[in-house]
């Protein structure tokens, strides 16, 4: 069975990716691929092509690039059509590869179009979402919510039959694995 776990930043996607993988599912984070794909001098070498201003000296800034694509959608589409279907690809590569039961966990799951079993979405308020990010990577409250802005309209605009788990602080700690098993194998 393959679970895609997506929602926006600091929504606790991880917290409840890790929860399912104690369920006996093997847990797959797009962000830590995405750093690893980041890092391929094929990609920087096109993401420098497009994106100057994010290096410095021959080294890619990611705060840079985060600035760029979180101040400009036009911008972030371009970054995603470089990175995303590598990401894809070594999703699509880890599930063939690994047989049994998987959890995705992305941001904007649905956009990379995989096979997925059932969707979970996972949903925190602006306050809780703003206090994770500043804590977790000490981004700014403007930078969190610019990113948090643009996750949510896109999510806004899926049209998937999904579970939904509200991430705030105390029911996140506190879900149990019967809930969790109740809304994967419903």
């Amino acid at each position: 069975m393959i679970i895609g776990v997506y929602g926006t930043i600091g929504a606790g996607k991880t917290t409840i990716s890790n929860k399912i993988k104690k369920l006996k599912f093997k847990v797959v984070n797009a962000d830590k691929i995405a750093r690893d794909i980041l890092n391929s001098r094929d990609i920087q070498k096109q993401i420098k092509n497009l994106f100057p201003n994010a290096f410095v000296v021959d080294e890619l800034d990611r705060s840079k690039l985060r600035k760029i694509i979180s101040e400009d959608e036009k911008s972030l589409n371009k970054l995603n059509s470089i990175v995303w279907p590598e990401i894809k690809n070594q999703i699509s590569l880890i599930i063939k590869t690994n047989p049994g039961n998987i959890v995705i966990d992305a941001a904007l799951l649905p956009e990379l179009d995989l096979e997925i079993d059932k969707y979970i979405r996972v949903k925190s308020n602006l306050i809780t979402t703003l206090l994770r990010v500043k804590k977790r990577d000490k981004k700014s409250f403007k930078e969190t919510y610019r990113i948090y802005k643009q996750q949510k309209q896109r999510i806004n605009k899926y049209k998937i039959n999904d579970e939904v788990i509200i991430s705030n602080d105390i029911w996140t700690k506190n879900i149990t694995y019967k809930q969790l098993h109740k809304k994967i194998f419903k």
